[in-house]
């Protein structure tokens, strides 16, 4: 009875040591710093005034808070696509890092987030002040990242993908900055085709009722109304491609009676556009250019076929039908 009781007290201590030891070393590594369900980092969104990314090539994006928008300063401070930012703040300061993956810095390398091997360096400023800073590695499954805070060595994972925190200016730039309201405008010229807003509809000017193809004139609004900004080029570069007849011009009257012209002229495979209501130039897809140069009059009139479709079709005269001739019975001779 002693000899069992002496076993089981053994057992238990050895049970009592193993654990002892096992957290010994979870405490050691860190593994355990923090519950799984802790935020990655604390810190008010509202707050943030700078965000800097940085990426292993050697690219840089800076955005700054300007009143209630953000700018790029550095691409002379172009309007940024805050909702886009502000999206990027938020599930920072939302995301909870789980279970430690790693804590050494070799696997800090592993996972791509050390300080001299990484995807992206971002850092939340609040003024001159750095609040957070993070390392964002390889990833981790679908929008997740591992990640790793500054001056600490557990690796994490946390809900944020490397294509949300793009390290490239063109990817910020608030990419409508090329588009007019077509609600605040009432006409649009660009050479020969003028179309003019009356009440909600718009008409090709000088057009007879029938004569414009309606859908033709809507693509139309479209692609002078809706362009892309695709970069912000270099103003030194720019200014001399205007110095001679831009490839595409028309010109946009408000509801004040105020008027926008804007020009587009060819660099390299694209475009530049200068709108006269701003000092930035903005580069433009050649595609979308292209479709501004092939603009005709004779493509927002309809076809003769389609006019004579439309023409409501007038009721043909048939000929009177005569009266069936009553048939004489036959008359059958009786067999001889």
């Amino acid at each position: 009875m002693l000899q069992r009781v002496i076993y089981v007290a053994a057992v238990l201590l050895a049970v009592q040591l193993g654990l002892a030891v096992f957290l010994q070393v979870r405490s050691s590594s860190g593994l355990n710093a923090a519950p799984p369900d802790a935020l990655f980092v604390s810190f008010d969104p509202a707050k943030i005034t700078t965000v800097q990314i940085s990426a292993a090539d050697g690219k840089k994006v800076t955005l700054t808070k300007s009143g209630k928008s953000w700018i790029l300063p550095e691409v002379f401070s172009a309007p940024a696509e805050g909702g886009q930012l502000e999206v990027l703040l938020r599930k920072v300061a939302e995301a909870k890092q789980g279970l430690a993956v790693a804590s050494t810095k070799g696997a800090a390398k592993r996972f791509k987030t050390a300080d001299s091997e990484f995807e992206r360096h971002v850092i939340f400023k609040e003024g001159d002040k750095a609040v957070v800073d993070f390392y964002l590695g390889s990833s981790a499954g679908l929008r997740q990242s591992y990640a790793r805070l500054a001056g600490k060595d557990e690796v994490v994972n946390i809900p944020v993908s490397g294509f949300e925190a793009e390290a490239d200016t063109d990817k910020w730039l608030d990419k409508g900055l090329a588009h007019l309201n077509r609600d605040g405008l009432k006409k649009i010229e660009l050479a020969d085709i003028v179309l003019t807003r009356q009440d909600k509809d718009w008409k090709l000017d000088g057009a007879a009722e029938g004569e414009a193809n309606k859908e033709e004139v809507s693509k139309a609004l479209d692609k002078l109304t809706a362009l892309s900004a695709l970069g912000v080029v270099d103003p030194g570069k720019a200014t001399p491609l205007f110095q001679q007849a831009p490839a595409v011009q028309f010109t946009a009257t408000k509801n004040d009676n105020s008027k926008v012209t804007c020009a587009l002229a060819k660099q390299d495979d694209h475009y530049v556009l200068k709108s006269s209501d701003s000092q930035l130039y903005l580069k433009i897809g050649t595609w979308q250019a292209g479709e501004l140069t092939k603009l005709k009059r004779e493509n927002l009139l309809a076809k003769k076929e389609e006019k004579a479709a439309s023409q409501q079709a007038q009721p043909v005269a048939l000929p009177p039908v005569p009266p069936q001739q009553a048939q004489e019975p036959v008359k059958q001779e009786a067999a001889q």
